[in-house]
Parts: C-alpha cells; sequence; structure tokens
C-alpha cells in the first residue's frame, strides 16, 4: 500500500519485530497505547525498552513511535520526560480536557525539551471518535497539531478506542476539509484488506491505524494479517 500506516496497541518485543519484518519501509509508526483501562495497556517501561531494541535492531529511522494517551496530564515536566523517547503524541481522550489550549501549551512544552536536547521536535495527533456531521465542528479548532485521526465512535464505558467498530462513512468525504492544509489525516476504526480502499478513496486520507483487525487476538499482533495487508 502507498498510504502511510499505523500499527497501534504494540504490547511485546516479538509483535513489534515481527511488524517490521516484512517491509524495509511499512509500517511508518507503531503505536503504544498508555490507558490503563485499554485491553491493549502497556507500561511505559515496557515500551521504553521495545523501543530501544527496535532503534538498535532496524536503526534509528526505521519507525516512528506513537503514544496513546486519554485524558493524560501531559504538560508536567517530569511525565514529559518519562516519556521523551516517543516522537509522536496521539491524543484521545475527551475534548473538554484535551482542547486546543492543551495542545498548544504540549506543543512548546515539547519544542523546549527539542531544542534543549537538540532533537526534532515530537509531533502531536488529536484523535476524534466521530458519530456523525455534527461532530465535525470542533476539529478545525485544533490547527496548532499535526494531524487528525478519525476514530469511530464507541457508547462503551472507557473504549476510547481499539473497538474494531467501523467510521460512518457518511462523513468520510467531509475530513479533509475539516482540517489545515498543513494537517495529515489519519482514519482508524475497523479497517480491513477488503474496505481500506473505499475508506481512503472517500476520506482522501493520508494513513490508516490499524489495530485489533490485525491480532489472532486481544493484544496480539497476527503475522497472517500484518502480511496479508502490507501484500494488498
Amino acid at each position: 500500500m502507498n498510504n502511510l500506516l499505523k500499527i497501534c496497541g504494540i504490547t511485546t518485543k516479538k509483535d513489534a519485530k515481527m511488524v517490521l519484518s516484512f517491509s524495509e519501509n511499512k509500517p511508518e509508526y507503531l503505536g503504544f497505547v498508555f490507558f490503563e483501562k485499554s485491553k491493549r495497556y502497556i507500561s511505559w517501561e515496557d515500551a521504553k525498552k521495545i523501543v530501544s531494541l527496535i532503534r538498535e535492531k532496524f536503526g534509528e529511522n526505521r519507525v516512528k513511535f506513537v503514544g496513546v494517551f486519554v485524558n493524560e496530564n501531559l504538560n508536567n515536566d517530569a511525565i514529559l520526560e518519562k516519556y521523551s523517547f516517543l516522537d509522536v503524541f496521539q491524543l484521545h481522550g475527551d475534548s473538554n480536557i484535551e482542547t486546543p489550549e492543551f495542545c498548544m501549551k504540549l506543543k512548546d512544552n515539547l519544542k523546549k525539551i527539542g531544542n534543549l536536547k537538540k532533537t526534532n521536535n515530537q509531533e502531536i495527533w488529536k484523535a476524534f471518535r466521530v458519530k456523525n456531521k455534527k461532530n465535525l465542528s470542533e476539529i478545525s479548532e485544533y490547527f496548532m497539531t499535526d494531524s487528525i485521526l478519525i476514530d469511530a465512535f464507541s457508547d462503551v464505558k472507557n473504549e476510547y478506542g481499539g473497538s474494531g467498530k467501523q467510521v460512518n462513512v457518511e462523513i468520510l468525504p467531509l475530513l479533509r476539509s475539516s482540517i489545515s492544509l498543513h494537517q495529515k489525516l489519519f482514519i482508524a476504526g475497523g479497517i480491513n484488506i477488503e474496505n481500506k480502499d473505499t475508506i481512503l478513496a472517500l476520506s482522501g486520507a493520508d494513513g490508516i491505524d490499524l489495530s485489533s483487525s490485525v491480532e489472532s487476538f486481544v493484544g496480539v499482533k497476527s503475522e497472517y494479517k500484518i502480511k496479508g495487508f502490507l501484500d494488498s
């Protein structure tokens, strides 16, 4: 596939190595879920060990590592320092907590850290669980983020992603006009080999985010499904 690809919900070193073993450049992103109530939760300590292993084995720039956070107090020096091994901070929580002001402050803080350490600035992605067209109005307020990720809406308590539900196809053609020109657009939620081309065509998305659709069971990635997706 030519579009950007993120495989999320990595929980083990074995899966991280396997996911990267089929291609020299796909996926471009690996995601860790730091929300403790998630079925795919991983501690920051274990995630950091995986990142170190992958960078040593595949090279520093082979893949970018994404941390998925839900209503986390990231604008705290100690917390940011703890997650400094990440390339991307994906905010997957509620917009009344992860406000545009919160994102702007986080962007400034990450820039300061990057300047101090003389490293590239880390990215911020804001995720939205969209139910219908009415939910699109607030997306444009997050112009300061690097990417917008659209996920399927779920009524299940504490289910902020990885539900396997598909995004409402009626909103897909409206997404590109809801974001700024500099932002990338990612789609998540129930994407599989059969529907990915349609979802990409309707949305004009830059990339897709896979989790449950490429698992053998919750938290364990399927070699067969990953390879099948990359070959499709």
